[in-house]
């Protein structure tokens, strides 16, 4: 009997110490087969993650992982995380691609894109240098994007997707692979000028 209390105990202190994140927070939860990354989710978890020749570039938990900045006719996902203990930003330009909201971004849903078309371009910045990258193989994916409703109002749009590319980086070849992404993109960090 008194290992029963004992259990129910340690079980309510258990439950009443866990919190629900909120939508903005990053949720990690690390890939088995794939050290260092996120799982591949579609849950909103504000992560993202790849290796760049084998290390590990990944969302980080105090910078906002993802903005979406829409400007003309071109369409911007930048993915802001951590490479070797500094930041590095990816940028996807997609020229062409004019959402007018977060909303709107559900038309990306399963559509691919080859990083080596003229009308698509990858820009990095690490360690205070920004190179356009020339992409001689790769992808970016937009699996599934889908609208999450909280008392039936939209509140964000979920990318879930998977990316990939071969270029040249400080006159070196690097791939970029297993990469992936599940973001949650509303108010607070899509931008249209």
């Amino acid at each position: 009997m008194r290992n029963l209390k004992i259990y129910i105990v340690a079980l309510a202190l258990l439950l009443t110490g866990c919190s629900i994140n909120s939508l903005n927070d990053s949720t990690f939860i690390e890939d088995r087969n794939n050290p260092g990354l996120p799982e591949y989710s579609e849950w909103g978890f504000n992560t993202f993650g790849a290796y760049i020749d084998r290390s590990a570039y990944v969302s980080a938990y105090d910078v906002m992982p993802a903005k979406i900045i829409v400007s003309a006719d071109t369409f911007q996902l930048r993915l802001n995380g951590q490479w070797k203990g500094s930041p590095l930003t990816l940028k996807f330009s997609l020229k062409g691609y004019n959402p007018t909201n977060y909303s709107s971004l559900t038309s990306l849903n399963d559509s691919r894109f080859n990083l080596v078309d003229k009308n698509y371009k990858v820009t990095m910045i690490y360690l205070g240098n920004t190179q356009v990258l020339n992409v001689y193989e790769g992808e970016l994916y937009f699996k599934r994007v889908q609208l999450l409703y909280v008392d039936k109002e939209s509140t964000e749009t979920i990318l879930s997707g998977t990316f990939m590319f071969k270029t040249h980086f400080a006159d070196e070849p690097v791939t970029i692979s297993s990469g992936r992404f599940d973001l949650g993109i509303g108010f607070d960090n899509f931008y249209k000028f």
